[in-house]
């Protein structure tokens, strides 16, 4: 959802990020994975040592890991294993991201087992997306997209709500897995 509205606004921001890339001859891959680390201390920093630390952190590994499409794109050097990578480097940063709220945050089964729906839901997304491009269906439909689910958590841990709030995003990220899932159905033969 924030894609459609700040898509080419960060673009045009990472110009700059990716002319440095360029001449320090970086390529989108190291991209995926130095986000990936980045996101991983930042991680630590929430479970362990500084909020303030960890969301900052968190943010700039999304931000690094952002980088690696437009680079791809600017290099013409776009590829299914890129995309495999990036997709796969994704996951496991948010799984890293929700096992710090259920280990620092949860208090009982029920919460364990929402933040797992949402772990579960979240692997279901993008899989729903990449599903609708195999088929030629462009399926980016849902309030819960990554970028979303990334910033929630972290606000989430940060900020240290109600729990409640977590129950209402796990409706939320179902409720995106059910429209990305009903518009393939209907598509479909």
């Amino acid at each position: 959802m924030l894609e459609k509205y700040f898509k080419n606004f960060s673009e045009k921001v990472a110009i700059p990020f990716i002319k440095i890339c360029i001449y320090l001859k970086i390529k989108p891959n190291m991209l995926s994975v130095a986000g990936l680390i980045v996101i991983i201390i930042g991680s630590y920093y929430f479970l362990i040592l500084n909020k303030t630390y960890g969301i900052f952190y968190i943010f700039l590994g999304s931000a690094i890991d952002g980088l690696d499409g437009p680079l791809a794109r600017t290099l013409n050097t776009q590829s299914d294993k890129g995309a495999l990578i990036d997709s796969t480097i994704d996951r496991v940063g948010e799984m890293i991201i929700w096992s710090v709220i259920c280990i620092k945050y949860v208090n009982s089964e029920i919460e364990l087992f929402t933040v797992i729906s949402i772990v579960t839901a979240s692997g279901l997304i993008p899989y729903l997306r990449a599903k609708g491009e195999t088929l030629k269906i462009d399926n980016k439909l849902g309030l819960t997209p990554r970028p979303e689910r990334v910033i929630f958590a972290v606000l989430y841990m940060y900020f240290d709500f109600s729990f409640n709030f977590v129950y209402s995003f796990a409706l939320l990220t179902w409720f995106t897995v059910f429209q990305r899932f009903y518009k393939l159905y209907i598509s479909v033969e």
